[in-house]
This record gives structure tokens, sequence and C-alpha cells, in this order.
């Protein structure tokens, strides 16, 4: 393992409000009485079982077996729970124990909206014009704050989650929104001309598969946007903490070259992307070759820890006055109005 702080001990990384504490025992009896069962796989892109283990467990104590390949350089789960067992866990404990609410609100909302309006604007900086009287497709949607961005910008919109309250809440606000996953798109006979992947094929048990899935629904001119959480951008988010990073529900841990490794499998080019990850892809031709990347995520993980214990560290500086900034906005009553201004500005910086 990177350190011996990655062992399994229950003990949570963040400080959980009592509402994560109480679904965070809900998923650990599951875990202990089998209700939620775990598989082992093989390595999705090179096929082997070439593992070294990085963590027992994530940043809310749960148990998560965290193993990177040595053959291509995927860190991913394994073994995780099966596709039941995360359908179940989407629908009943994920969002109480991630976001500690178990509804959908407003303040949610508007973030999927700020969201949506970064996502259109590089979709439409790399088009080179706006994109409207299209179809757009959005796999997770959460309760479609993004979708409602390219609602206003004249499209068509389809989203589909297995968060039931959440889809309710975006229904509730004139978007078509329905239960389910990929397979929805079965049930339609219009190609979607972008689909939209925002925080969600790192939870996908095997992306090669959804996305292959996903192709036979394109055109040869559609978009795909995938934005996952990229490893290698961990200097920059986390507090510098892969063990922060890490969290139960996430199946794949990307580096942009091992996403591309993914999606060259699946049959898409890349467009654009970086190590954030936000990026863009194309009905391509399915390529079996890939790139390892073992070598470089491991150097990258260990340089991340050094950084991490490092007392003079500017990010973990500028981490402490933001972590006394918003203690204090909360004090005065003014968080609210800070938090707009704060996603303003970082709109605007993301759009530039």
């Amino acid at each position: 393992m990177i350190n011996k702080r990655f062992e399994y001990n229950k003990k949570p990384l963040l400080k959980l409000n009592k509402l994560q504490i109480e679904y965070k025992r809900k998923v650990e009896k599951k875990i202990l009485f089998k209700e939620y069962i775990f598989e082992s796989n093989e390595c999705i892109v090179c096929k082997k079982n070439n593992f070294e283990l990085l963590s027992k467990k994530d940043r809310y104590g749960l148990y998560m077996s965290v193993v990177i390949c040595r053959n291509c350089g995927l860190i991913q789960t394994n073994p995780h729970m099966n596709q039941k067992s995360y359908n179940e866990f989407y629908d009943k404990e994920y969002r109480g124990l991630y976001m500690g609410k178990t509804f959908a609100n407003n303040d949610f909302f508007e973030r999927q909206v700020f969201h949506g309006n970064a996502i259109y604007d590089l979709i439409k900086k790399v088009v080179k014009k706006p994109f409207k009287n299209k179809f757009v497709v959005e796999i997770g949607t959460g309760s479609g704050g993004i979708l409602q961005v390219f609602k206003n910008k004249k499209n068509k919109i389809l989203g589909v989650d297995l968060g039931s309250k959440f889809i309710n809440f975006g229904r509730n606000k004139g978007l078509n929104l329905k239960i389910g996953t990929i397979n929805e798109l079965k049930k339609i006979k219009e190609k979607p001309d972008l689909v939209i992947y925002s925080q969600v094929l790192e939870h996908i048990l095997n992306p090669i598969e959804e996305l292959k899935e996903l192709r036979k629904y394109l055109k040869p001119s559609s978009l795909v946007y995938i934005e996952v959480p990229g490893i290698k951008n961990l200097t920059e988010s986390y507090n510098q903490d892969f063990l922060k990073y890490l969290q139960n529900a996430h199946i794949y841990h990307f580096t942009l070259r091992t996403l591309n490794n993914v999606s060259k499998k699946a049959g898409f080019k890349l467009v654009y992307g970086n190590e954030g990850i936000n990026s863009i892809w194309k009905v391509g031709d399915i390529e079996n070759n890939f790139n390892n990347d073992y070598d470089n995520t491991i150097k990258f993980l260990k340089k991340l820890e050094r950084l991490r214990k490092n007392p003079f560290n500017f990010l973990k500086i500028k981490s402490k006055i933001i972590s006394f900034l918003v203690f204090f906005c909360k004090s005065v009553k003014i968080l609210n109005l800070v938090r707009k201004l704060y996603h303003t500005y970082k709109y605007r910086k993301w759009k530039n």
C-alpha cells in the first residue's frame, strides 16, 4: 500500500454529520450480512490479473480494495459490489452518505446549472459555434440541472438516473427525465447529437461495454462529453490527498491516458481532453492497443503523499485559509452570497 493510513480500520477521514454516520452504518450492515455482494474481475483494458494494492478503505471509512494494474496502469476498485448491489446503493444510501441529505433541493440543482454552463461553453468552444437545435442526452443526470442549460439553449433533452427522488425533483421543473440507465436509449428512435457523462463513468461496472453500447445509438457526427475526477489533477484538488479522493461508489480511477485506453477499446477517438478530466470524444475505430501508465501513476501518487506531508505546501495553507473563511461567513450568515460570487468567478475562469 501507499501508506499505513490506507489500512482498513473503519475510521472516516472526513467529518461526517449524523445522517452520514447513519447511512455509513446501513452500508456496513448490508456488507456484513452479504446483502451487498462483492465480485473480483480481471482488468477491463488488458484482461490481466496483475494488480498492486493501493488502499483498503475509502474516505468514509468503508472497506474499499483499490488496486492498480501493472500491465496498463488503470486504477480500479477490485473486488467491487455487483450491479444489483450498486443499483440499491445508489437509490437507498448514496445521496445520504455522500451529501448528508436524502433529497434534492434548489441549491443542488443550481450547482448543477452552474456546471452545465461550463460544459456548454466547452462544447461550444470545441465545435466553434453555438450548440443548439440538437438532441442532448445525459446519463446519470441527478436532478437535471446540467440539462436545464442545454434546454435553455434550445436543445431537446433527455436525462436518466437511478436516483428516483432526484429524477422527480427535475421532472417537477419541467425536464424530460427518466429513472433508468443507458438502456433507455433502446426505447427511442432519435439518435443523440451529444451524450453527457458528468462524474458518472467512474461509477459504471464496465465502462468499455457501456461505451460500446452507447456507440450503437450514435450518429457519425455525435459527440460524447466525459468528465471524471482525474488522478493526476489531485495536486489541485482534494487537499492533495489520494485517500480523501477515494469513495466507495467509484469503481475506476482515471488518468487521461487510462481513460483513452478505455475509450479506444470502445471505438471512440479523443477530440479534447485534460487531466481534470474534462474530455470530448467522437466515434472512431475500435482499437485494442493501449499505453501503460503504471510507472507514471505510481510516481505521481508517491509524490502526492510527500506533498501532503509538507507543512509549507501552498495548497494546504490555502485550504486552511478557505476553511476559516467558510466558518466566518457561516457565522455572519453571508455564506450563500459568497458561494454565488465564488461560483460566478469559477465559471468565468473555467470558461476562459
